[in-house]
């Protein structure tokens, strides 16, 4: 009997293996052909989003053509070659949409705007020869500077007057309000795009609100900023040129991207969207996770039905979770009374829980608070919730901070929390009242004011003391551990443009380098202007590439910065060449700290001037 019941069990316990090894095997290869069909599916929702984006994006194009359709009805009994009679009706009408201005063009080009005003003829300007010979309305296949100098893009409708004139009205963007109008966040903010024709003349760049980029190659600059020629640029230059649909994975510096082009169906422009392949990966991740998760749930559930049947009526529940209470937070300033009662070791809140905690309760064990919560505190803000345990604990009387904070949508918001402690006749705290507020907007606001207090005022880079604060942060913490390359640059014979062409030239001389130098150099680098005709540059590399690597990325930067810079400028009498000298001093191999890195850079530029100018060194 003990024999039978012993083989018995041995059979049982063999059953069991067997069937965990092939509910294991069978798990592994439905997660792999999950993670397939999920890489399919995301690359396709890409796809498809990035062409309701275009199509979303022409219709807000198509309703500002509709807005200047109506303006053509003021000017229907109005002789065109009349410019008063044109100024006149023109400073009746109401400019509508989201123009800057607006303006009435007759046959001759002679155009006049809304102010009355008269503006530079359009006559030779391709779209509105079009207008007027097809009857269609048109749009200007570049970014043109108005009379201010102004970046813009003109849009122009055609019309005939009650005298049988022909004309059109010509409705100009502004820069800004493009970028404006083309802002609609997709994927979940984490992208940006390019506008650019079918020839890749870049029309719109909306990564960074307030920078200007236009009339320039777009695949140039992709590979500027990649640091290395990428082979699927000709893939993306084909389905530009052709007007297709699709998306590509480069590298560069900056690691792997996504980008995902398709045409507008307006001219022969072509909308880019541009996103961080860690998106995807964190989006595959997050859902290989809950995969594995239910895989295994159902695992187990197989085996302990197998085994012990009665227990999973006890349990069928025990799953549920963050999902019942994942509520998106309000970014709004709110306001949020708690009180903490030592001796019972609960917490009560009174006003709006859910942007803080994601729930309409009001009351929790303070154990609870700490390890739902607090883990929800930035990673390099968690020092201030030390320090707030510690004043609890020690009865000291206030208590104030501002820290980051994870919502229940995964993105970190701004709060203020303050407090103060009530003590016992011993003097151990008993009570703690305080208030958490949302003052996500204030401190933004606080974080732009001071960028612009570190801009240089003509170059629009870091001025002197900024630029070496952020490096001298960099060097000491994140970056320690990195490699980094600081680059000074001077201009050679920049005193000859001042003291023979003029301070105005001058000016804009350092606007041209700056533009030119940002236009080299990836966003995640320092790009600062120390004074005068001197630039200073910190590149921050990743830590996965090697020395030689390195090295290859910095010769190719500083030869473009010679070949970008090496311009002529001019008046009516004479003209003077400007070229640059930059030294180099790469970390950790030419200086362990910033004073360092600048002195032996500072050193490589004296040699290149010693040598004859217009040309780089690597100290070292």
């Amino acid at each position: 009997m003990q024999r039978e019941k012993t083989i018995r069990n041995v059979l049982t316990a063999l059953a069991a293996v067997i069937m965990t090894l092939a509910v294991t095997f069978f798990l592994v290869v439905f997660q792999r052909r999950m993670m397939d069909l999920l890489s399919e599916m995301t690359l396709q929702n890409i796809s498809e989003m990035q062409e309701l984006y275009a199509e979303t994006l022409r219709n807000k194009i198509n309703d500002q053509f509709k807005t200047l359709e109506i303006q053509t009805q003021y000017f229907y009994d109005v002789d065109l070659n009349n410019s008063e009679k044109v100024k006149e009706k023109a400073k009746s009408a109401i400019v509508a949409g989201d123009f800057m201005k607006v303006a009435v063009v007759n046959e001759s080009g002679a155009a006049i705007d809304y102010n009355g005003k008269s503006l530079p003829n359009m006559k030779n300007k391709d779209y509105f020869k079009a207008a007027l010979l097809k009857g269609t309305r048109q749009v200007s296949n570049k970014i043109e500077l108005d009379e201010h100098l102004e970046p813009c893009l003109t849009l122009t409708v055609p019309f005939k007057t009650s005298r049988g004139q022909k004309g059109v009205i010509a409705g100009f963007f502004s820069y800004e309000i493009l970028q404006q109008i083309f802002s609609i966040p997709i994927f979940s903010g984490q992208s940006y795009f390019y506008l650019v024709t079918g020839d890749g003349n870049i029309l719109l760049f909306n990564k960074e609100k307030g920078k200007t980029l236009y009339n320039i190659d777009l695949f140039d600059y992709v590979e500027r900023a990649s640091g290395w020629r990428n082979p699927d640029l000709l893939t993306l230059k084909i389905g530009v040129i052709k007007g297709q649909t699709g998306v590509l994975m480069f590298d560069g510096i900056e690691g792997k991207k996504l980008f995902s082009f398709a045409p507008l169906k307006m001219n022969d422009w072509v909308l880019i969207s541009v996103l961080p392949y860690s998106y995807i990966k964190n989006q595959q991740l997050r859902i290989s996770a809950l995969v594995y998760i239910l895989l295994v749930s159902v695992a187990v559930a197989i085996v302990v039905f197998i085994f012990i049947i009665y227990v999973i009526a006890k349990r069928s529940n025990a799953i549920k979770k963050d999902n019942e209470r994942l509520t998106i937070a309000n970014n709004q300033a709110q306001t949020l009374i708690f009180e903490y009662d030592v001796e019972t070791g609960r917490v009560d809140f009174s006003g709006d829980t859910s942007f803080l905690l994601g729930t309409d309760k009001k009351s929790f064990p303070v154990d609870f608070i700490r390890a739902e919560y607090f883990t929800r505190v930035h990673p390099e803000d968690k020092s201030v919730v030390e320090h707030m345990r510690k004043s609890m604990k020690d009865g000291n009387k206030n208590f104030s901070a501002e820290f980051r904070y994870r919502s229940f949508s995964n993105n970190y918001f701004w709060v203020k929390m303050t407090g103060s402690s009530i003590v016992d006749d011993r003097g151990n705290a008993s009570q703690f009242i305080g208030s958490v507020t949302n003052v996500n907007s204030q401190v933004l606001h606080e974080q732009e004011l001071r960028n612009i207090a570190d801009s240089d005022r003509l170059s629009s880079l870091l001025n002197k003391s900024a630029f070496e604060r952020n490096a001298r942060e960099y060097l000491s913490r994140d970056g320690r551990d990195r490699k980094s390359a600081l680059i000074i640059i001077d201009l050679d014979n920049f005193k000859e443009v001042n003291d023979n062409l003029g301070h105005m030239t001058g000016d804009l001389a350092i606007k041209d380098a700056a533009k030119k130098i940002s236009l080299i150099f990836s966003e995640r680098d320092f790009l600062g202007r120390f004074g005068g005709d001197e630039f200073c540059v910190l590149m921050r590399f990743d830590e996965t590439l090697a020395k030689e690597t390195i090295i290859k990325i910095i010769n190719s930067k500083a030869a473009d910065l010679n070949r970008s810079l090496r311009e002529e400028y001019f008046n009516d009498e004479q003209s003077v060449s400007v070229t640059a000298s930059v030294g180099i001093a790469v970390y950790p191999y030419s200086g362990s700290d910033y004073d360092d890195l600048f002195r032996n850079a500072d050193q490589a530029l004296y040699d290149i001037k010693q040598r004859g100018k217009d040309g780089f060194k690597i100290c070292g």
